[in-house]
């Protein structure tokens, strides 16, 4: 079996990750915006375009001359993590099977992020508090899911190799169970170019969070309307109407990158 090598960059703003007992340390490169390789890359956008930034905005200065915490994260060739923190991200993952996460944001506004997969299985992970985003998945199978991320202390998801079956892999992981909402599925507005509006809507009181507008995604993998299991819907062939229950081994069988990240 080829054994596959991953890049780290890391935006400044990136104190540390730790992958199993390995802990890397956030370098002085390109921040805001990254480049991958044509191999596989972990991608982590640094935040640091902001007001507090005086390369950026010069002291005094009246108007915001700032993107807002914004990211651009190209991942080119390779399976790819590409991970945008705060503000409004613009991720793209290229060519191979690539991991994207906007956020995770906790609520915190601008918080509304772009997503294309590119050619490949690609998957876009959601979490709680992540502003209205949009999914473009590109040619492959590609899927959305709404679950709470794992993170540490500084909001930064925290990225572990998952065994897709297919090798390892860096991605993140994620409770799908046990999150707070569950999804409905409308139609896009016509013209508007997407296929479909996804929202996530709170268990507790039926009020409508977020939509994801999807466009060229085959998948949709969201928590139960009662909470504590799973449902999931074939955007190939939905038609309307509730998201069909599906177990965590099932979500596996349909798509193993989605399944080795979530539980």
């Amino acid at each position: 079996m080829r054994t596959k090598s991953w890049t780290w960059r890391l935006g400044m703003g990136v104190a540390a990750l730790v992958l199993g007992a390995t802990s890397l340390q956030a370098g002085s490169g390109r921040a805001a915006l990254l480049w991958g390789t044509a191999g596989n890359d972990v991608l982590i956008g640094a935040d640091d375009d902001n007001q507090d930034n005086a390369a950026i905005h010069p002291p005094g200065t009246a108007a915001d001359q700032s993107l807002k915490r914004a990211d651009m994260l190209f991942g080119m060739e390779g399976d790819d993590l590409l991970i945008g923190l705060l503000g409004d991200d613009y991720l793209d993952g290229g060519p191979g099977d690539d991991v994207l996460v906007g956020g995770t944001e906790q609520g915190v506004a601008p918080n509304s992020d772009l997503q294309v997969g590119g050619d490949g299985n690609d998957v876009a992970v959601w979490a709680g508090g992540d502003g209205s985003d949009a999914f473009a998945g590109g040619a492959g199978l590609d899927a959305i899911v709404f679950a709470v991320i794992d993170r540490d202390g500084a909001n930064v998801p925290t990225v572990q190799m998952v065994n897709t079956g297919y090798g390892e892999r860096p991605a993140v992981t994620a409770n799908l169970t046990g999150a707070p909402g569950f999804c409905t599925i409308d139609s896009a507005p016509a013209g508007s170019g997407y296929e479909w509006l996804v929202r996530f809507v709170r268990r507790t009181d039926n009020v409508l969070l977020v939509t994801v507008r999807v466009q060229s995604v085959e998948q949709v993998f969201c928590a139960s309307r009662a909470g504590g299991g799973a449902e999931w819907a074939d955007l190939t062939s939905y038609s309307g109407g509730e998201l069909r229950p599906v177990t965590l081994d099932r979500i596996r069988e349909l798509n193993p990158l989605a399944g080795a990240m979530v539980r």
